[in-house]
Order: C-alpha cells, then sequence, then structure tokens
C-alpha cells in the first residue's frame, strides 16, 4: 500500500517536471526509471508477504528446517514492518527452539524483546518459545535511563557543638546555650534527577549506578541573631546499589528492592541571612560522604519502555572538613552557629519515576 502510494506521488511529480523540461526524450528516460524502482520495491515487499505466509504454513506443516533461509532474504533487505518483522522472528525462534538450538532460539526471542518488550507470542507457539520469551522478558541485559524524582528532606543537628567552646567557661552566648542557637529546621522539596544503568548480575540481582545530581533548601531560624536564614544545598550523586527481584510478579511486572550506598560529591554549600549577606560554607563541610539507602520499586512494562516508580530512603552524616581555630570559630559562630559547627544527619525521602529502555542478549 506504502509503495503504491509513493509511486503515485514519483509520477505526478515527474509529470510536472516533464512538462517543465525542454528536452522530452530525458524526462522519459528518467520517468520509466523511477517508475522501474518503486515497482520493484512493490513487488519485493508483496514478495515478502508471501514468503511470511508460506513460513507459516511450513511451521503448521512440521517443516520448520525451511522456515530460517525463506526469511533471511526479506529480513536482510527490511522489506517487512514492525508487525511482519515480529512475525519473522517468532517463526524463525520457534523454528530453532523445535531443533534444540537454543542459542539461535534465544537470539531472535532477544530481538523480539528489543522490539517489543510486551510481546506475548500466538497460541501455536512451542512450549520451549513460550518459556524463552517469558524468562528472557524477566531478565534483560542491562537497562539504561533517566531517574527524576521529588527529595523530601530531613536534617537531624547533632547535640554537639565540636569543641568550639570549652564548655565549662562558655555555657551560653547572649543568654542562649550554645548547643540551641538554632530551631525550627525546615526543608523544601529538591529536585533529583539521575542517568541511571542497570546490569544484571545474577537471575535475580541487578547492580545498579549511574550519575545525577540533587538541589535542596534547607530553612532554619537563628536563635542568636533571631531571624530566618537558610542553606542551599547542591550535590552530585552516585549510586552503587543491588536490586533484588522478588518472586513476586503482577502480569509480568515485577516488584524489586533494593540496598546500597549512594556518593555524594558537595558542589555548592551556600548559607544567607535575613540580612541578605551571603557565607559560603563550601570549604569547610565536607566535599565527599556517603548514605546508606533502602528502597523499591515497581517495574510496569510498556511496548517500548519501563516505567519505573520508586520510593527510596537514605541517611548520611555530613561534618565539618577541618578543624577550625579559635578565630574561625568565633567568626564563622556569629555567621552560621548551625551548620558549620554541627555535625548534620541528612534523611532523604525521595519519590522518583525512570524511564528505562532494556536491553536483551
Amino acid at each position: 500500500m506504502i509503495a503504491h502510494i509513493c509511486l503515485i506521488i514519483v509520477r505526478l511529480t515527474l509529470y510536472l517536471k516533464i512538462r517543465l523540461m525542454k528536452n522530452y526524450s530525458i524526462a522519459k528516460y528518467f520517468y520509466f526509471i523511477w517508475i522501474f524502482i518503486f515497482s520493484s520495491d512493490a513487488l519485493l515487499a508483496q514478495n515478502c508477504e508471501q514468503k511470511l505466509k508460506l513460513a507459516n504454513k511450513y511451521y503448521q506443516e512440521g517443516k520448520i528446517e525451511l522456515i530460517k533461509e525463506l526469511l533471511k532474504p526479506c529480513l536482510d533487505q527490511k522489506r517487512l514492518d514492525k508487525k511482519q518483522i515480529l512475525e519473522a522472528y517468532r517463526l524463525i525462534s520457534n523454528a530453532f527452539y523445535l531443533m534444540d538450538s537454543l542459542n539461535q532460539g534465544v537470539h531472535f526471542v532477544s530481538s523480539i524483546l528489543n522490539r517489543d518488550l510486551t510481546y506475548k507470542g500466538s497460541p501455536g507457539d512451542s512450549y520451549s518459545f513460550k518459556n524463552g520469551l517469558f524468562d528472557i522478558s524477566q531478565r534483560p541485559h542491562f537497562q539504561f535511563g533517566l531517574d527524576i524524582g521529588v527529595n523530601i528532606p530531613h536534617v537531624h543537628i547533632d547535640d554537639i557543638f565540636n569543641d568550639v567552646f570549652d564548655m565549662n567557661t562558655a555555657q551560653s552566648i547572649g543568654g542562649i546555650k550554645v548547643d540551641n542557637l538554632i530551631s525550627d529546621v525546615k526543608s523544601e522539596f529538591g529536585l533529583s534527577m539521575k542517568w541511571i544503568f542497570i546490569r544484571q548480575i545474577r537471575t535475580r540481582l541487578d547492580l545498579e549506578s549511574g550519575i545525577g545530581f540533587h538541589n535542596i533548601n534547607y530553612n532554619y531560624t537563628d536563635n542568636y541573631k533571631a531571624e530566618k536564614a537558610y542553606i542551599s544545598i547542591t550535590d552530585w550523586q552516585v549510586p552503587i546499589m543491588v536490586n533484588y527481584r522478588l518472586p513476586l510478579l503482577l502480569d509480568g511486572n515485577t516488584i524489586n528492592i533494593q540496598l546500597g550506598t549512594v556518593l555524594r560529591f558537595l558542589n555548592n554549600w551556600d548559607q544567607r541571612q535575613a540580612s541578605g549577606s551571603m557565607l559560603s560554607l563550601d570549604a569547610i563541610r565536607t566535599q565527599f560522604n556517603y548514605d546508606l539507602t533502602l528502597g523499591a520499586f515497581l517495574n510496569i512494562k510498556t511496548e517500548y519502555l519501563i516505567v519505573r516508580p520508586r520510593f527510596q530512603y537514605s541517611m548520611g552524616l555530613s561534618s565539618r572538613a577541618q578543624k577550625l581555630s579559635l578565630d574561625q570559630n568565633i567568626k564563622y559562630l556569629y555567621n552560621s552557629p548551625s551548620f558549620v559547627n554541627y555535625n548534620n544527619h541528612f534523611n532523604h525521602f525521595i519519590f522518583s519515576v525512570a524511564l528505562l529502555k532494556p536491553k536483551f542478549r
């Protein structure tokens, strides 16, 4: 049908060119060349469609050894549309399974799944093909994609002032206890985005890694200055997670749990007082830390992608990077009494959705 439409368009185009060309014989020559090319293409496509019908007949009659050689020219020349290609791969794969050529059967099943993740097969398929299709569909060779989510962060400030003062001689500043200089810590939603890569390492185990970033603002009250302030933190993330596929299947979709660590590399850490002054803490805080992480997700297969809604919890410590002198401590105390002088535990509750493209082999 497509070939016929293309042929009509070409004929009309060439007709207009012929009317405009002075040398009618040359135009007529090119006209017949185009007719030959598109007519040949249409005939080849029609021929492959007939071969596919013949291959189905061979399969029904048990002449499975003839199927591959019959369909190979059409697959090599890409004369079939997607539906026909999947049908050709199905017939060829069934033939190889029935001839006990398991590796070849797996190869063509993988080719099917790389084109359609939700492929179900036909009632007349062999048991080996059906079993192979199910088994391979649960174990992609690797997956890659984009994970976008929202952080619901929480920060816990340790009740330790890191020896800024001799607690026996300096219990308070301006009547406020030094370990209570901050209160009312609130966190805003933060963006989390990662490129992820998942590699199968066992039947039920995957190794997940990648690279991404998140940005979060923490609002708090500076009790000493009696004003609001906030910390803005941006860091890079490298997850190192092991995902375990539970033996619980929901119509081909799979529930997974994951456990591992997320390495974090501080990119920017700034504090702003209500007065408008900005204090960069990049040189004060630890540039590198890691979080312990636990999560769960569900793989939902569509025709081309796996959609993965995920909930994850992680907790890590971000301590000071250096021991400050007394003068430095006094300076930073009056500018940032909490996030500089205290150790901070950051907890992240993350809900995200990943769009993954799996690759089968």
